[in-house]
Parts: structure tokens; sequence; C-alpha cells
């Protein structure tokens, strides 16, 4: 057996790649359930990527940080089938968050999954050394690591996804990455490296372990970098390139707006903080550097968001320059009802109530079926304007 010695440098580099990784995931699937199936799909991939390529990164660097008194090398196909392993693994457990009922069951099952699929991608990647290198793992070392993982990523994910908020998910995301490095690390506390008897002699790499690992970090974070940068919508983004420069290309216009005055249509965007008289029944919202205003009958739901709102229709979810507060002080109140302290739900396009242990769901519109939440304190006045 020799003696195994770690760069604390490239340790630290693995738990921040993994803590980005999850933390991303997490973003990446934080409101699919008001989004089209093929969207969600996608965004369910690209977390997968983020969170299995994290995991596989993370060990990758880990085991770049342990220093060895001999060269090692890896078998290509079983290290490609380690990051494969975790992306598969991962990704059926978000598939399992977001479609469906998500109950205290498939949180579990997620976690478990999660937490199989970390130690699944460790020890695939471990068999992957090949040359002059004997590892040998101890049973107490494989079920530690094992009941870490899937203890910890269950807990990850019920943090992340009982309550969905910022900082839940930031919480979320800290013990998910913690886990999967105290999986790795824990599991190489019970692993023992011994000098092959036969000798092969290895090239020196041309790269240094700490370059390499550091480009592999700088790469995860690039990834998880340009998955954050998609999933801004694009209703957002829009108000920050406005800003920029006119846009050249009006608007096409309906036959119903051509025939409304121009000033209910739209207002140049660097009005948007004047009083502006919105067409009767009419809130406004923001799209393509104008104001614009949509009939409430449209709309699915009010969603607050910070100082502002979004509005959510069957097709979009709209920056709205209102507050919620606004809107319930507005003449408009009443054609809401206020089911939750961020949500102002349009009764006309209630489709459906649901109960999820104690806590209350009604399901909004026809296409997005937006599952809003509603308070205990809410739920009696919901009833009994539904006549249930």
């Amino acid at each position: 057996m020799v003696e195994v010695h770690y760069s604390p440098f490239l340790v630290g580099a693995s738990i921040l790649v993994a803590i980005m990784a999850a933390f991303t995931c997490l973003r990446l699937t934080d409101g699919l359930r008001n989004l089209p199936v093929p969207r969600r799909k996608l965004r369910i991939a690209q977390a997968a990527i983020a969170l299995g390529g994290g995991i596989w990164s993370m060990h990758f660097i880990g085991m770049l940080a342990v220093t060895l008194p001999f060269f090692v090398t890896y078998d290509p196909l079983l290290t490609l089938s380690s990051a494969l392993i975790a992306i598969l693994i991962t990704g059926c457990g978000l598939l399992l968050l977001h479609f469906g009922e998500r109950t205290n069951l498939r949180i579990l099952t997620s976690g478990s999954l999660t937490g199989i699929g970390i130690a699944s991608m460790h020890y695939t990647g471990m068999a992957a050394i090949s040359a002059n290198c004997i590892v040998t793992y101890s049973a107490r070392g494989i079920i530690s690591s094992v009941v870490i993982a899937i203890a910890a990523s269950t807990l990850a994910m019920w943090l992340a996804y009982s309550t969905r908020s910022l900082l839940r998910t930031a919480i979320g995301a800290v013990v998910l990455g913690l886990s999967i490095s105290a999986m790795h690390y824990a599991a190489m506390l019970g692993t023992s490296f011994a000098q092959a008897a036969e000798f092969v002699a290895e090239p020196i790499p041309a790269l240094d372990p700490q370059v390499l690992a550091m480009s592999v970090s700088l790469s995860a974070f690039v990834i998880c970098g340009l998955f954050l940068l998609l999933a801004v919508p694009m209703e957002e983004a829009g108000k920050t390139a406005t800003a920029e420069g006119p846009d050249n290309a009006e608007p096409v216009q309906t036959e119903t707006e051509k025939r409304q005055p121009a000033r209910a249509q739209s207002v140049p965007l660097s009005r948007a903080g004047q009083m502006i008289s919105p067409a009767k029944n009419s809130i406004p919202y923001e799209k393509e550097g104008t104001v614009r205003f949509m009939n409430t009958d449209r709309i699915l739901a009010i969603e607050s968001d910070g100082h502002y709102t979004k509005i959510r229709t069957d097709e979009d979810a709209l920056f709205c320059p209102w507050s919620l507060s606004k809107v319930e002080k507005s003449q408009l109140a009443g054609r809401f009802l206020k089911t939750h302290r961020r949500y102002l739900v349009n009764p006309a396009h209630i489709n459906g109530l649901k109960k999820v242990g104690d806590q209350l769901f009604c399901y909004v519109g026809e296409a997005a079926e937006l599952e809003v939440p509603v308070s205990r304190s809410r739920a009696k006045d919901l009833r009994n304007r539904l006549g249930v």
C-alpha cells in the first residue's frame, strides 16, 4: 500500500465545481411545470448534462488532487461511461420530479436515483484506473459512501423542491454539491492504492495535473454559465436589449390593434415609469421595447416578481411593471382572486383543484395548466368562489 496525499487547492476546486453544477441544475428546473412539454424536456436534458457533467468533473478533479508515487493511466471507454452514467441517472431522477404528481415518495425516489448515480459514476471512474496501480475497496467505505450520497441527495432535493425560492435553491445546491464531494472523499478514505508488480513505464504527461484540473473546472463553469444564460426568459432579456438602441423593425399589428388608438396599444419603454392610462380592463406589460396592454380576460394569473410581477398566459410569462399590491388596489382587482401571497388568479380560467398532503393547488389554463399554490387561509374563499 502507498500513502496518498491530496492537493488542498484542487480539493477546494472540485467542491466548488460540484456546487456550481448543482445550482445550475436546480435553477434550470425552476418553474418547469409552466413550460410546454417539449421545452420542459429540453430544459431537463440541459439540467442533467449540467449536473451529471459537474459530478464527473468533480470526480476527475478530485482524482487529479491525489498524489501517487507513480504514474497511472485511465481507460478511455470506462472514463466516458462514468460521465454518461451520471448524466443518464440524474436525468431519470429529474424526469420523475417534473412529470407527474410531485409527492414525498417521488422526491425520495429522485434523491435516491441521484445518489446512486453519483456512486455509480465514482466507482466506474475508479475502475478506469489501469496501469501500474492496484485499487482495493473496503466494504465499509462502499456502504458509507453510498449511504451519504443517497441521504444527502434526498435532503438536497427536498430542500430545493419543497418550496421553490432562490434561497431554498441556493441552500439545496450547496447541500447537493457538498453531498457529491462528501461521497467522493468518503469513498476515497475506504480505497487503498498499491503499485502493480509489473511496472509499466509511462510518458510524463504533457500537462501538469493542476493545469489540467483548472482547465476542467473552467470548462464546467463555462458550460453551466451558458446553460443559465439560455434559461433566461426572452421577455426579461428583451428589456435590457432594448436599452441599447431602438428597434428598427416595427411590431406586426393585428387588425384589432390597428383599430385601437395607438396610445392604448403601446408606448415607448422609456416612459414605463410614467403614469399611463391603460385601456379598459387591461394591464400593462413590456415586450420588444414597448409597454403594451393586455385584456384581463386573457390573463391566467399574475405572479409576484420582487417589486414587479409576471403576467401568465397560455403562451407566455410576461414582465409587468406593476407590483402585486398595485394590481390589488386597482379597479381590476375584482377580476382576480388572491390564492397565495405571491399569486392573483383569474377564476374564469381555473380548471381544477388538487390537494397534495396539506398543500392545495389550483390548475389554471388549458394549454399551460399553470399550477398555483393556495394558502390555507385563502382555501375557503377559493372553494366558495368556485362553488365546491
